[in-house]
C-alpha cells in the first residue's frame, strides 16, 4: 500500500541490512531520521477493533490508505500549524 501511494516499487532487504544503512546516513547527517526511529516502526503494535464493533458497533470512517494519503499529502502542502517540533531544520 505504501510502495503504491509513493508510486515506489519495494525492495526486500533484510532489517539489519536496511539498519545498518539508515545508520550511516544518520551518521553522515545525509538522513534526518534517526536509526532508532526504524526500530520503534518495526515495533509498532497493531490494533484489533473487533471488541469496539461487536460491543460498540463502531466502524472506521476512513481506511488506512485514506489516512496515509491525507497524511502525505498534509506534508507535502506544509499543512498545519507553525509549531516549533513542526517547524523543521536543515540537515547538514
Amino acid at each position: 500500500m505504501l510502495g503504491e501511494l509513493l508510486d515506489a516499487r519495494p525492495v526486500r532487504l533484510p532489517r539489519t541490512a536496511a539498519r545498518s544503512a539508515i545508520a550511516a546516513a544518520w551518521g553522515l547527517h545525509l538522513l534526518p531520521a534517526s536509526p532508532h526511529l526504524f526500530d520503534a516502526v518495526l515495533r509498532l503494535p497493531l490494533m484489533d477493533c473487533t471488541r469496539a464493533r461487536t460491543e460498540l458497533g463502531w466502524r472506521p470512517e476512513h481506511s488506512a490508505g485514506e489516512v496515509l494519503e491525507e497524511f502525505l499529502r498534509g506534508m507535502r502542502q506544509g499543512a498545519g500549524a507553525r509549531t516549533v517540533p513542526m517547524a523543521g531544520r536543515k540537515v547538514g
